[in-house]
C-alpha cells in the first residue's frame, strides 16, 4: 500500500540547502543534492505500508544525475521493522525531486519508536555533502499509561472534568433531559463514577454530561473505559470524543469518535461510530452483540485504538470495527480530541421513554485510561 501523504508532508520540513543557486533554468555547475534535516516520520500502523523518502537537487541540470542508496539498521532492524533496499536514484535532465521507496513492517514485539538510515553515496554530476537520511518509525502498540481517572476521590475532579449543563435545545438530537451538576445526577462512590438519569416529575428528566475539554485532550492512543450501562426504552448512554478545535471548526468538521453508544432497549448490543465532514456530514460505524448476558448486568471494557492511519473499536479485547485513513479522503483525526461521558434520555435515535422505562437509570464507570 503506497502512502504519498508523507512525501507531501516532508516538503514542508526543513531541507538542507547546500547551494544558493535554485532557479528554473539549468545550471552550468553541477547541482547539490539536498535532504531533509528532520527525521522522516512514518507510523507502523499499516502492515505492508510503503513510504517514499524525498531527495532533491538544488537546481535543474542538463545531464542525468545519479547516486546510489542503501538502507542500514540503527535501532530499527531489517526484517523486523523494515525491508532492506538499495539501488541507484536517477534524476533525468530537468528533474529536481525523486523518491526512495522503503517497505515498513509492523513489529508487534517492539514497544518504542525506532530508527533506520538511508545511506547515499557515489553521486554522478552532482555534489553530495550530507549522506544520511534518518527514518523514524513511530510505534503504535501503546503500552505506556499516559493518563487515567480511577474515580477514587470523594467528588468529581473538576481540574480534569467539566459539567455541561442545561437542555441546549435537545443537544442536536431532540433529547429530553436537562443536564445538571447535582450529586443526584453525577457522583463518585466507592471508586466508581455514577451518571444517573432521573424522572423527578412526569415528562421531565435530568441527567449528567461531563467532558475533559480544555483539560485533558489527546492525539492517538489506546483509550479504555470500563463501565456498566443502564437500560430501558429511551435511555441512551455514550462514551465518546470530539475534536478540541470544535470552537473554530464546528461539528462535524472537528471530527467525532463514538467509542461506545448504547440503546437501552437493546441490552446486548453496543455501537462504535465516527463522524466527519466531506461536503456534508458523513459517518461510518458498526456494532457488536454479546453472546450471553447484557451490558447492564456487568462491567465491560470499551476500547478505541487510534493510530495515525487507523481507528479500531473493541469490547473486552475483541475488535469488531475499523476505519482506515485510506478510505476517508478528509480524515480529520490528526488533532487532539477530548472525552465526553453522558446519559441522554430520548432523542431521535432511541425515541422517548415509555411505560416500561424504570427510573433511576445509572451508567457506572470504573475507570478511563489512555495509553500512548
Amino acid at each position: 500500500m503506497k502512502n504519498n501523504i508523507f512525501l507531501l508532508t516532508l516538503l514542508a520540513l526543513p531541507v538542507l540547502f547546500l547551494n544558493s543557486c535554485n532557479n528554473d533554468e539549468d545550471s552550468s555547475e553541477p547541482p547539490n543534492i539536498m535532504i531533509n534535516l528532520a527525521p522522516f516520520p512514518v507510523s507502523e500502523d499499516a502492515p505492508g505500508l510503503s513510504i517514499t523518502v524525498p531527495v532533491y537537487l538544488s537546481a535543474t541540470y542538463d545531464q542525468p544525475v545519479t547516486l546510489e542508496y542503501t538502507t542500514e539498521d540503527s535501532t530499527a532492524l531489517v526484517g523486523d521493522n523494515y525491508v532492506a533496499t538499495s539501488g541507484i536514484l536517477t534524476f533525468n535532465p530537468g528533474e529536481t525531486v525523486k523518491g526512495i521507496t522503503v517497505d515498513i513492517k509492523h513489529d508487534t514485539a517492539q514497544k518504542q519508536d525506532v530508527y533506520f538510515i538511508v545511506r547515499l553515496s557515489n553521486p554522478v554530476n552532482a555534489v553530495l555533502i550530507a549522506s544520511r537520511i534518518i527514518v523514524k518509525i513511530t510505534n503504535i502498540d501503546y503500552v505506556t499509561l499516559k493518563w487515567s481517572d480511577e474515580f477514587q476521590l470523594p467528588a468529581l475532579n473538576t481540574t480534569v472534568w467539566n459539567y455541561e449543563l442545561g437542555k441546549n435545545n435537545g443537544w442536536g438530537n431532540n433529547e429530553l433531559q436537562e443536564y445538571t451538576n447535582s450529586v443526584e445526577n453525577v457522583n463518585l462512590e466507592s471508586g466508581y463514577l455514577n451518571i444517573t438519569a432521573l424522572n423527578p416529575v412526569p415528562n421531565s428528566y435530568t441527567s449528567g454530561r461531563i467532558t475533559t475539554q480544555g483539560k485533558k485532550e489527546f492525539t492517538y492512543g489506546k483509550m479504555e473505559i470500563r463501565a456498566k450501562l443502564p437500560e430501558g426504552q429511551g435511555i441512551w448512554p455514550a462514551l465518546w470524543m470530539l475534536g478540541a478545535n470544535i470552537s473554530t471548526q464546528s461539528w462535524p468538521t472537528c471530527g467525532e469518535i463514538d467509542i461506545m453508544e448504547f440503546l437501552g432497549h437493546e441490552t446486548n448490543k453496543v455501537y462504535g461510530t465516527a463522524h466527519w465532514e466531506d461536503i456534508g456530514h458523513k459517518y461510518l460505524g458498526s456494532n457488536t452483540t454479546l453472546t450471553t448476558g447484557s451490558f447492564n448486568e456487568d462491567f465491560h471494557t470499551f476500547t478505541l485504538t487510534w493510530t495515525p492511519n487507523r481507528l479500531a473499536w473493541s469490547v473486552d479485547g475483541d475488535e469488531y470495527f475499523e476505519l482506515l485513513r485510506s478510505t476517508i479522503p478528509k480524515f480529520p483525526w490528526d488533532l487532539p480530541q477530548f472525552f465526553i461521558m453522558n446519559v441522554a434520555v430520548g432523542g431521535n435515535w432511541p425515541g422517548p421513554p415509555d411505560e416500561t422505562t424504570v427510573f433511576p437509570q445509572t451508567m457506572t464507570v470504573d475507570y478511563i485510561r489512555v495509553y500512548q
